[in-house]
């Protein structure tokens, strides 16, 4: 089973929508998104998204400064486990 419809974005991974605090940018993202899955006129179509991230996508510092709480209780159990 295939995909009905895709709106793609050449943005770093995590950061789909655009840049942290960026509202008006991530507005654009959005409001693009949501215009091709409204207007998409055959199962499996695929379009791009025209925005340009501003800087190298190797670059974007997306992991934020702390592990979230969910992968720090997962890790903890996998040490657990380790354990024994």
């Amino acid at each position: 089973m295939g995909v009905p419809r895709t709106a793609a974005i050449e943005y770093p991974y995590g950061r789909l929508l655009g840049q942290v605090g960026d509202k008006a940018g991530q507005e654009q993202v959005l409001l693009e998104t949501l215009s091709v899955l409204e207007n998409a006129r055959r199962p499996g179509e695929l379009r791009n998204l025209e925005f340009t991230w501003p800087e190298e996508p190797k670059n974007a510092k997306w992991q934020p400064p702390e592990m979230s709480p969910l992968i720090k209780m997962y890790l903890e159990e996998i040490r657990a486990a380790r354990r024994g």
